[in-house]
């Protein structure tokens, strides 16, 4: 069993750092990055305000990964040196779900208010 948390701690990892460079992409370069900040059937170009979308989505996204890299990395800990309570485990992973639902609500809302979908 321990071998699969630690499977999908290193995911939610490594998806974590995916996370934070499409975070970095959109605060620095001024890149918004299909299919991780919109569906990939948007084209970034269709964006209606590029500005107001990197004020929105930035800070939302920087938390979502940063919620990612600190659940995953707590549960490799975890599952390989064995020192953290079970209870913050958990805790720090039920934190994470809660934001991923945060952050599908908000980008579902940035969708609707910077690229007129429905």
């Amino acid at each position: 069993m321990t071998s699969a948390f630690s499977f999908m701690d290193l995911i939610i990892l490594g998806g974590g750092i995916y996370i934070l460079y499409g975070w970095y992409l959109l605060v620095f370069k001024n890149e918004i990055k299909p299919g991780l900040l919109i569906p990939q059937n948007l084209s970034p170009k269709a964006c209606l305000d590029p500005e107001g979308f990197k004020k929105y989505m930035g800070p939302r996204t920087l938390i979502f990964g940063l919620s990612a890299v600190a659940s995953g990395a707590i549960g490799l800990f975890q599952d390989f040196a064995g020192s953290v309570p079970p209870a913050v485990y958990w805790v720090f992973f039920v934190l994470f779900l809660a934001v991923v639902i945060w952050y599908m609500i908000a980008t579902k809302k940035a969708q609707k208010m910077f690229f007129n979908v429905k």
